[in-house]
């Protein structure tokens, strides 16, 4: 209180000990105590440069960035080599959203200083937020350079390599972070959503598990969880979860919407409608809830639609990741709505977009890299070479796997199989691409093609798997598309497994995909071309397996279950195994999570409009049509 005291009744001859006396105030949360007397020195010496910073300090504090931005801007205009007044300047421009004046202040920061850390560190942070993610990675990098212990440099780093998709290397910078700070729920968190994009489930639940035990009533991290169960298929746990973050956080429209897609991979559509509901009378302009009701088919209200995502993709500052959920999730509207080419112009955009964030990440779909590889996989998997290595693989009859092109039906054969009482349908799993990256591993440490046990280990462990997923049952179902590209690996290790390939009409297939906002975004299928000539590799690759497999293969071709749903539906149960069961043509009853986007549909009586959709898309699909022209006549039939 003396000090204050002193303070206040100095005649101004000290500055110094004001300005020191007030810094000691906003130390003990006295921030307007202390901005009474920076106005005070203004009053008797105008422009004062320490007193404008501690006011523009106490108005960021305080929530008021523009009052903070005016103030740090007579300091830099009075002292052009002010270089903490521009990295507070730049601080309160990235407040206001203003990116480019914010990485214009941090720059001329650096230029005056260039071994200033926090500078380049802040730097980062606006390069990273303007979408600049090679540039923010140079100037986080240089910021941890620095100073190594600086924890936001190293998480910068991590988020700029994230948006990269050098996703080994955000981990390592995620981890740099809780070495210098293992009591941070959130970058905690951040590892386990990486740990998703690495297909590693079982680590991100267990890294999300720490953080909401960590920050238990933290809504974020809560949520994050609730979809990391999701893949690991706990969908029980995962409403749990969820429903505890709309609990503690009952104002945060993104728990609701998150509840919503919980709900709605639960069958249970009506709750689900009422979650988003609930989201957007939080959230008029939140994306994801118009897409969750748009998925489960009820009427959103289009012109209310459009007021509100159109008032947010007017906004200057809205994000590319929201302005891809919001043209998404219009398309889906328009979509519903038969609105064809308004849909498509949404569809579009959106994809023009996700393009533009992949090819920062140096991430697009290469082509010519995906030919070489069924090619090699044609050349290497050959009669012979599972001639070889018969009667050594894991001898269960449990797995069946479903693979084919994303969007070919998959869902809907997984959902007609899991009907019958014997059958577990376990959704996508990922852990055969865990199985092929950890042989391919050890393979390259060891030096070894295949390495001795390693390969019989891991067959057993996914067998073990398997059975804790699906209990007692005697068939147990892994509905990954992509596990098309390890058919030979699970030809050697599970030789007595059953696979069933799914097609489609190619354009009905690419459509589809063009028209869906994935969980973690495809390449391919931003672009309809790319997705023709990825979907004409995998039927060639198809055509390849039924030839050569050990395994017994069924191929279900989705245009002949819609048409003959009984005996495409018996021809199925038969090809697995089991005997009959008529509850399998009311698939639809069936309660079961399912993650996909088909989670609606395959809750509906089988419906025939599917079939043929790209007719009334068709006058926008002529460089896809082109494309398949060269495809065998089934891909073009109609």
């Amino acid at each position: 209180m003396a000090t204050e005291k002193n303070a206040e009744n100095d005649s101004g001859a000290d500055l110094a000990r004001a300005i020191a006396a007030a810094l000691d105030l906003c130390q003990v949360g006295r921030a307007d105590r202390a901005e009474q007397i920076a106005r005070r020195i203004l009053s008797q010496t105008p422009g004062h440069a320490e007193a404008l910073l501690l006011r523009g300090a106490v108005a960021s504090a305080q929530g008021r960035p523009g009052e903070a931005v005016a103030l740090f801007a007579q300091v830099t205009a009075r002292s052009p080599e002010a270089v903490s007044a521009r990295v507070d300047l730049g601080c309160a421009l990235l407040a206001l959203g203003r990116l480019d004046a914010a990485a214009g202040a941090f720059r001329e920061a650096v230029a005056l200083w260039p071994d200033f850390a926090v500078a380049h560190c802040n730097l980062a942070s606006a390069l990273n937020r303007q979408g600049a993610h090679e540039a923010a990675l140079e100037s986080a990098s240089c910021a941890a350079a620095l100073q190594p212990e600086m924890v936001e440099a190293h998480l910068n780093r991590a988020a700029a390599l994230s948006n990269l998709h050098r996703f080994e290397e955000a981990e390592a910078a995620f981890r740099s972070v809780l070495t210098l700070r293992p009591d941070l729920a959130d970058p905690l968190s951040d590892l386990g959503q990486l740990l998703i994009e690495l297909k590693r489930y079982d680590e991100a639940v267990a890294c999300h598990r720490q953080a909401a035990a960590m920050a238990p009533d933290n809504p974020a991290i809560l949520t994050r969880l609730t979809g990391a169960l999701a893949y690991v298929g706990d969908p029980q746990e995962s409403e749990q979860v969820s429903r505890h973050a709309v609990a503690v956080a009952p104002n945060a429209a993104s728990g609701w919407s998150g509840l919503g897609h919980i709900l709605r991979a639960l069958g249970r559509f009506d709750e689900a409608r009422a979650a988003f509901e609930q989201a957007l009378a939080l959230d008029r302009q939140l994306p994801d809830a118009y897409a969750g009701l748009a998925i489960i088919g009820h009427d959103v209200g289009i012109d209310e639609a459009f007021a509100q995502l159109g008032a947010l993709l007017q906004r200057a500052d809205c994000p590319d990741e929201t302005r891809i959920d919001a043209d998404f999730a219009l398309g889906m509207l328009l979509d519903n709505a038969g609105r064809y080419d308004e849909a498509f112009a949404y569809f579009n955009e959106a994809n023009v977009l996700a393009r533009r964030r992949l090819a920062d990440a140096h991430a697009l779909y290469n082509h010519a890299e995906m030919r070489r590889r069924v090619d090699t996989l044609i050349a290497t998997c050959t009669p012979e070479l599972f001639a070889a290595v018969a009667g050594e693989g894991n001898p269960s009859e449990l797995p069946v796997f479903i693979v084919g092109m994303p969007r070919s039906g998959t869902s809907l054969v997984e959902q007609i199989a899991a009907s019958h009482s014997r059958v577990f349908g376990a959704g996508e799993l990922g852990a055969i691409a865990e199985i092929t990256d950890m042989l391919q591993a050890h393979a390259q440490q060891s030096g070894e093609e295949v390495v001795p046990g390693l390969a019989g280990r891991l067959a057993e462990e996914y067998i073990a798997h398997l059975r804790r997923l699906g209990g007692d049952a005697a068939r147990v179902i892994d509905k990954m598309p992509d596990n098309i590209l390890s058919l030979g690996l699970i030809g050697v290790l599970f030789p007595n497994a059953r696979i069933i390939f799914c097609r489609r009409d190619l354009r009905d297939v690419c459509l589809s995909c063009f028209q869906q906002k994935f969980d973690q975004t495809i390449a391919y299928a931003t672009d309809l071309i790319e997705c023709a000539a990825r979907g004409l590799e995998i039927e060639r690759l198809a055509e390849h397996w039924r030839q050569v497999l050990p395994q017994p293969t069924l191929t279900i071709d989705y245009e002949k279950l819609v048409a003959d749903l009984e005996g495409e539906s018996r021809r199925l149960i038969a090809f697995l195994g089991l005997d009959w069961e008529p509850g399998c043509l009311e698939f639809y009853k069936t309660e079961r999570p399912v993650r996909t986007a088909s989670g609606w549909q395959v809750r509906q009586p089988l419906f025939t409009h599917s079939v043929g959709r790209w007719r009334r898309y068709e006058r926008h699909l002529q460089p896809l049509l082109e494309v398949l022209a060269q495809a065998p006549s089934r891909s073009r039939s109609a």
